[in-house]
C-alpha cells in the first residue's frame, strides 16, 4: 500500500498523475530588493533551510505522534507581516510561510495557512486533491513525523523577466511509522506499519517560481523529477 501522503503531495504539488518538469536553468539577474528593502536587508544570505519565525503555540505543548495516538497541538504558523512586500525579504517570508503551512497541513488536515499563504492556485489545488486531508482531520491517518522542509541553493533569487527564480531543494520527512485507522458500523482497524530508514526522507529539487501582482506574491513550486527520491510504500 503506498503512503497517503506521498512524495508527490508533500514535493509535487501535482496532483495525483506527475511532477512537473523542469527546462534547464537559463541565465538570470540577481534581484536587489525594492526601494523599501534596507541595505542590510537586501545584502542579507538567505541560502540553507527557510525558517519561520513566529507560530501561534496557544493550543498547549505540542504532543508528537505515538503509534497509539495522533500529533497534538500542533503550532499554527502565523504569516509574516512583511510576506506581501515587493522585496527579496517579502519573498523569503512567503516561501517561509508555504513551508511552515504545508507542514501544518500534513499534521493537522487545516488548510486554512495554505489559504492564506502565496502558493499559486494550481499548486493549491494539486496538493489538496493528492493528501487524504479528511483522514488526517479525523485522526484516522498519521505518520511519526509528517514535516516539510525548504533549503534555498543560492543567497537570492534571479530574475527573468517579470518572475523571480529561486533554485531549492525540499525534504518530505516521514518518520519511523504511519497508523492507518479504518472504520465501518460495526468495527475500527488500526494499522501500524513501518516505514524503511531509505524512505523516512522524501527529497526533490527543482526551482521556485514567484511573481509579485496585485501587492502580493504567486509562487509555484516545480521539481525536477529525475531528482526525487522515492515516497514510503508497503
Amino acid at each position: 500500500m503506498t503512503s497517503e501522503i506521498t512524495r508527490r503531495a508533500a514535493l509535487g504539488f501535482a496532483g495525483a498523475t506527475s511532477l512537473t518538469l523542469l527546462a534547464a536553468c537559463g541565465s538570470g539577474t540577481a534581484i536587489n530588493g525594492s526601494s523599501s528593502e534596507s541595505s542590510s536587508a537586501a545584502k542579507k544570505d538567505y541560502k540553507g533551510e527557510v525558517k519561520l519565525e513566529e507560530y501561534d503555540t496557544s493550543a498547549g505543548t505540542f504532543e508528537p505522534a505515538t503509534q497509539d495516538t495522533p500529533p497534538k497541538n500542533a503550532p499554527k504558523p502565523i504569516k509574516p507581516k512583511n510576506a506581501d512586500e515587493d522585496s527579496v525579504a517579502g519573498l523569503y517570508s512567503s516561501i517561509a510561510f508555504i513551508g511552515a503551512a504545508l507542514t501544518y497541513a500534513l499534521v493537522t488536515g487545516d488548510v486554512g495557512p495554505i489559504n492564506e499563504s502565496a502558493l499559486s492556485e494550481e499548486d493549491q489545488k494539486g496538493f489538496k486533491s493528492a493528501v487524504t486531508l479528511d483522514k488526517i482531520r479525523e485522526g484516522k491517518y498519521w505518520e511519526a513525523e509528517s514535516k516539510v522542509v525548504i533549503f534555498l541553493e543560492t543567497s537570492e533569487p534571479t530574475k527573468e523577466g517579470d518572475e523571480y527564480i529561486w533554485l531549492h531543494k525540499m525534504e518530505s520527512r516521514h518518520g519511523a511509522f504511519r497508523v492507518d485507522v479504518t472504520e465501518t458500523s460495526t468495527e475500527r482497524s488500526v494499522k501500524v506499519s513501518t516505514i524503511p530508514t531509505s524512505q523516512q526522507v522524501s527529497k526533490g529539487s527543482g526551482k521556485i517560481k514567484a511573481k509579485y501582482t496585485g501587492g502580493r506574491w504567486v509562487i509555484d513550486i516545480e521539481f525536477d523529477e529525475s531528482s526525487s527520491s522515492p515516497s514510503p510504500s508497503y
